[in-house]
């Protein structure tokens, strides 16, 4: 575990970003720190400062947005799951708290992925246009608006409460996905490529703390002292999405604290559309779009059934307690995945070797799922460890491997426009999937819905072999001779 923890105590505190001038040859993170700070030169020990400070903004804004993200997504599950509760159980026979109406079932879920989306685009291209300090301000607080407002203004009669988390959760949603290219854009900023793919994924690393909090939360909240089914099932969903203001706030309050001096690249006027329209860039976002596109129909489609196979596996009629309790143990398995792949196979073969192995492998293990569950229903242990293996699969490849394409593909003047693009791409698969399984699975079966997930993952894996190329995580790419593909340099 202390790896785990060296990972987010190291970013955290700066000392990871500084590690990594290690590998560009510029001496040991300490001497340089001391060398900093004991310099007789005043203006190379003000410029050297001056960047140390902007990385340690830099990198706690990244990785708390990205917390920010995780956390914001996840605890709909849980705060849903507690609202439609009675006396902390959960069972169609039972009458919950805050009766759930037929449009909230429909579109709940999916308007979050339509308020992200809708921010990916617009705030991704206000990052490039505006900067990233005053698009982070404006994301941020979007994602403070819609979670206050969703526990705070909830009140009524139920079809008033669900449809006030409705319009919280699209305003939430607006600002979580704008989160997504500006904090890849932020941690990646005016560092050399290998350290911008070090820093980015040390920064996504936290989505996994961010996704697991709410259900420890929410196991917390189930300890406190009880008033009253309806005071007790009211005081925890509010707290649950409530508290997903707190990481927004706090990246506002160090964002404020930033020098207004972290612009992208000083650009000529109208040398950002000069860039856009770039038939390159547009090619590289067939590769960086197309992949994540895939990867999120398949993982939502497995994210979907999760349920299902659980209470097969575990019975229909659960307490809360056990909801909270296995999806933690399901997220501490994605954290897992998520830092070997990060730790290990991303500097052993590259992001792009990482995404199309790991969607390749992802595609015979849906392909395993189907044939298991055809033969053998009923055996509710196996269908388990198979889902497990599945997840494991998806977090420690694609899932790592997508969010860091972007970084890798796009020169800095139009990154955070063209990640929030590929994450867009991202959400419009996570609705296709949320969509068109369930009717899938209504006509055919789960076989059949495995089996097109398996389908899936083999269409993203060859995408990703053919429409992107890797590049080297030690060096740049601007030496290379070859002619691009796709953006990509041999």
């Amino acid at each position: 575990f202390s790896w785990l923890v060296d990972l987010g105590v190291h970013d955290a505190c700066f000392v990871g970003a500084a590690a990594m001038s290690v590998r560009a040859g510029s001496g040991s993170a300490c001497s340089n720190w001391l060398e900093d700070q004991k310099s007789d030169d005043s203006s190379s020990s003000s410029e050297s400062s001056g960047c140390s400070r902007w990385c340690n903004w830099g990198s706690l804004v990244a990785g708390i947005s990205n917390f920010a993200i995780q956390y914001n997504y996840a605890c709909a599950s849980i705060a849903t799951a507690v609202m439609l509760s009675h006396d902390d159980l959960t069972s169609h026979r039972l009458r919950p708290d805050y009766p759930e109406p037929n449009w909230a079932k429909e579109f709940l879920l999916s308007v979050v992925f339509i308020g992200s989306v809708v921010g990916m685009l617009i705030m991704g291209y206000l990052g490039d246009l505006l900067g990233l300090r005053p698009a982070l301000i404006v994301t941020n607080s979007m994602i403070v608006l819609g979670a206050l407002a969703s526990a705070l203004l909830s009140w009524g009669s139920d079809g008033e409460v669900w449809g006030v988390i409705m319009v919280g959760r699209f305003v939430l949603g607006m600002g979580v996905g704008g989160n997504y290219p500006l904090s890849a854009a932020k941690a990646s900023h005016a560092v050399p490529m290998h350290e911008a793919i070090a820093k980015t994924g040390a920064a996504f690393f936290w989505q996994g703390p961010g996704g697991i909090s709410p259900y420890l939360l929410g196991l917390l909240l189930m300890d406190l002292p009880k008033f009253g089914d309806a005071i007790d099932t009211s005081v925890q969903f509010r707290t649950l999405l409530g508290v997903g203001a707190i990481p927004a706030l706090v990246v506002l309050l160090a964002t404020s604290q930033e020098k207004d001096d972290t612009h992208p690249i000083e650009r000529r006027e109208g040398q950002l559309a000069v860039a856009l329209q770039s038939p390159a860039h547009w090619r590289t976002l067939i590769g960086t779009a197309g992949t994540w596109f895939f990867f999120d129909v398949a993982y939502y489609g497995t994210v979907i059934f999760s349920p299902t196979i659980l209470s097969s596996v575990f019975g229909a009629q659960e307490s809360l307690r056990d909801v909270a309790t296995r999806a933690a143990a399901l997220c501490c398995l994605g954290m897992l995945g998520t830092a070997l792949g990060l730790l290990v196979f991303l500097p052993m073969i590259g992001a792009k070797a990482l995404n199309t192995v790991g969607l390749a492998l992802a595609s015979l293990l849906f392909g395993l799922f189907a044939v298991v569950y055809h033969l053998h229903p009923h055996q509710s242990s196996l269908l388990f460890s198979c889902l497990c293996l599945l997840i494991f699969t998806l977090q420690i490849g694609p899932n790592v491997a997508t969010f860091l394409l972007p970084v890798v593909a796009f020169p800095e003047e139009v990154r955070s426009t063209f990640h929030g693009l590929s994450a867009a791409a991202a959400k419009l698969g996570a609705m296709t999937g949320a969509l068109l399984f369930p009717i899938v699975n209504e006509r055919y079966g789960v076989p059949a819905v495995m089996a097109a997930q398996a389908v899936v993952c083999a269409v993203g894996a060859l995408l990703s072999h053919c429409a992107v190329r890797e590049v080297d995580i030690a060096g740049e790419n601007e030496d290379s001779d070859d002619e691009p593909l796709f953006g990509f340099q041999h």
